[in-house]
């Protein structure tokens, strides 16, 4: 299913200046529309957190321990934004510094939102991820999946891409709604790959001899495709 944006978040602009040329690749690999590249943390929404490695810091702090592991999770964005400039914190009134703790930025979601956006850190990459299912996205994902089946179905028959034929297809009766309004909404993009616009096997026209008929599925939706030399 494709989604609508990818925000990648970095620090530093030369991290983002290495990942820019790879945007082709990760549109294509996640099937994403748009791509942010941003090293700008208010806009973005970036918050800091510190965790710690509770095994090494229980050797140096031994009894004062528990008061920083149940402080941690209140400590500020801003306390620990400042201790990854400074090298210093005072947490319960122990002083921890440089390395004692692992810096980590995340994203804090707007209430309201957090079921529309995936979002991880890795401690300074951030990546927000819009999840929700759009429409106008849809129609054209379904439009290109039924674009890829006449090609396959093409293929098999050993036509050539100069080859031109009529395409029909055959859907139960009641279904097949949201497939049918991709061909109609997205005709010009079906056409311009395979050429011609898929119509129902009841408007075949007369003549033409049926090269090949084959049962395809899109999104759990069954029906059959017909290809006709006309």
């Amino acid at each position: 299913m494709p989604l609508k944006e990818l925000l990648i978040f970095h620090p530093e602009s030369e991290y983002i200046a290495d990942v820019e040329p790879l945007q082709k690749y990760i549109e294509s690999e996640l099937n994403v529309r748009d791509i942010i590249f941003t090293s700008d943390e208010n806009s973005s929404g970036v918050r800091y957190r510190a965790v710690a490695d509770w095994a090494v810091l229980g050797k140096k702090l031994r009894k004062d321990l528990g008061k920083v592991k149940n402080a941690l999770p209140s400590v500020s964005s801003d306390a620990v934004k400042a201790y990854a400039s400074t090298g210093n914190i005072r947490i319960e009134g122990i002083n921890l510094i440089a390395g004692d703790l692992t810096i980590q930025r995340y994203l804090e979601l707007p209430t309201g939102i957090e079921g529309q956006f995936a979002t991880h850190t890795d401690n300074d990459v951030v990546i927000r991820l819009d999840i929700q299912i759009h429409s106008n996205l849809q129609g054209e994902w379904l439009a290109r999946e039924l674009t890829n089946r006449v090609q396959k179905l093409r293929k098999k028959a050993g036509l050539q891409a100069t080859d031109d034929i009529d395409v029909y297809y055959q859907f139960e009766e009641g279904a097949g709604t949201e497939l049918l309004t991709a061909i109609k909404d997205h005709a010009f993009l079906i056409q311009k790959t395979v050429g011609s616009v898929p119509v129902a096997i009841e408007d075949r026209k007369v003549g033409g001899t049926e090269l090949i008929s084959e049962e395809q599925e899109v999104a759990d939706v069954k029906f059959v495709l017909f290809l006709v030399r006309p």
